[in-house]
């Protein structure tokens, strides 16, 4: 009789090793998935397993079956996966229905609509011109007129100049351009209006011409500290009714990046008297902005610091140099550009 019972108790030893793997490889493991998976119009539970092992399936399914888990209903939207999961905390993750994917936005100071469009259509988020084409949308404008204080009563063909340069998070499900603009101007009525509301325009300059103004000082100058100066040299350049002589203005004309605009590009252009963003040939400002300015250069242009000065230039290491005449401005040329 005894030697009957071990064979018996073998068995009983290999059986349970068996089980105890079968659980180990059904149930016991976790899996570590970071994805975001789009449901559309016609998806089923299976859109979510398609990444998955085979014996990945089998515990998701099997939990699904043991649990009457209903996916006949399933929510359109992005699922947002990340981190480590079992095959409940996976189905828990579903069931909680469809996250926000949210896209982060970064509009760089002195970016232009162009600049902007390029730079969303570019990251897949838009086709080319659709960004150009919301912000100059004329009922869009008016829209957004009666909304918003600062573009009361302004004849404006677009949102140039007002669009605030920042970084933003916007819902990929959603419109991209309408949840952006609306960010940006709300940005620039808490950055901007709630400062320069209050403050009058310096003598010959209105709201408008400021912002005009104040899209060519952030081009021209880096510097937060030395921007009320070159704003206040330009501004006394119109005054005089002199040239404003800001190169980079000319390029708006063409409708393009500015990284299209090279020292190149502005000296084949520089001479063109019928381009009237060329401050190097037509008197006065543009007829609208030709970026989007930050606060610094806004309150620049309304509070500029006057100077001696009607001249400046920056040398190869990006330092300014101010010149109160001609002579010493072609001398400065000769010292910091040669």
């Amino acid at each position: 009789m005894q030697t009957n019972k071990k064979p018996k108790i073998g068995r009983w030893i290999i059986l349970l090793i068996i089980i105890l793997l079968g659980y180990i490889f059904l149930f016991s493991n976790k899996f570590s998935y970071q994805k975001t998976i789009t449901i559309k119009e016609g998806d089923t539970f299976q859109t979510f397993l398609t990444d998955f092992s085979w014996k990945q399936k089998m515990q998701i399914k099997r939990y699904v079956r043991n649990n009457d888990v209903d996916f006949s209903k399933l929510p359109m939207g992005s699922y947002i996966f990340s981190g480590s999961y079992s095959p409940k905390t996976f189905i828990t993750t579903i069931l909680e229905g469809p996250r926000v994917a949210y896209h982060t936005i970064k509009v760089l100071e002195g970016w232009s609509i162009y600049d902007i469009d390029n730079s969303l259509m570019s990251k897949g988020l838009i086709t080319s011109g659709a960004y150009v084409a919301f912000v100059s949308d004329i009922a869009l404008i008016s829209k957004y007129q009666t909304r918003y204080a600062f573009l009361q009563n302004l004849k404006i063909k677009s949102l140039e100049g007002f669009l605030y340069p920042d970084t933003y998070k916007v819902d990929t499900e959603k419109d991209v351009i309408d949840q952006l603009v609306y960010l940006q101007l709300e940005t620039f009525k808490k950055r901007v209006w709630e400062k320069a509301s209050t403050i009058t325009p310096p003598q010959g300059m209105d709201w408008y011409s400021s912002i005009i103004l104040a899209s060519i000082v952030e081009k021209e100058e880096r510097s937060n500290k030395n921007r009320p100066t070159v704003a206040g040299i330009l501004m006394k350049r119109l005054q005089l009714g002199t040239l404003v002589g800001a190169d980079i203005s000319l390029c708006y004309f063409f409708e393009v990046p500015y990284s299209d605009c090279t020292p190149n590009f502005i000296a084949r252009n520089v001479a063109d008297k019928t381009n009237p963003y060329n401050t190097r040939a037509v008197r006065g400002l543009p007829p609208t902005p030709v970026s989007n300015p930050t606060v610094e250069s806004i309150m620049a242009t309304l509070q500029p610091t006057q100077t001696e000065y009607f001249f400046y230039l920056h040398d190869n290491q990006g330092i300014i140099h101010y010149a109160t005449s001609l002579e010493e401005h072609n001398q400065n040329k000769r010292t910091y550009l040669q």
